[in-house]
């Protein structure tokens, strides 16, 4: 079992073939924590979408890196996932973000869902655009 006050961090490539190690990562180290297998699933797809955004929109020919930071306290798993690529605007992506209630799936938008599942599924979501990271637990 992890320590109460570990840090894990990885390091690769912003490209999409590393998603699968972190995805592995943090699905070991919630499972060690005494995650729920429905929890530790939720996780990896939060994971999954926050990478992929970094992969996708970060940096001009994939050439960069993506830092996931796994700070695990006692009952608490904080995830911390950052790149040095091109911020983006958080208030803009709130302020145009519309209800996906009465929707049907033709028409959502490809790919605008990965915010909106991150803060579904996590208990808290912060962006820091300023230091290139999205924050969640």
């Amino acid at each position: 079992m992890p320590g109460k006050n570990d840090h894990v961090k990885i390091n690769v490539p912003a490209r999409a073939d590393y998603i699968s190690v972190i995805r592995l990562t943090v699905s070991g180290l919630a499972y060690q924590m005494g995650f729920s297998y429905n929890d530790i699933e939720d996780i990896k797809v939060a994971i999954a979408e926050a990478c992929n955004n970094v992969v996708s929109h970060a940096y001009e020919n994939n050439e960069g890196n993506l830092s996931v930071d796994f700070h695990i306290r006692e009952e608490l798993l904080e995830i911390v996932v950052s790149d040095q690529g091109t911020a983006f605007d958080a208030n803009k992506i709130k302020n145009n973000a519309t209800s996906l209630h009465g929707k049907n799936l033709d028409e959502i938008d490809v790919g605008g869902l990965g915010i909106y599942l991150m803060k579904t599924l996590m208990d808290d979501i912060k962006y820091d655009t300023a230091q290139g990271g999205l924050r969640f637990h």
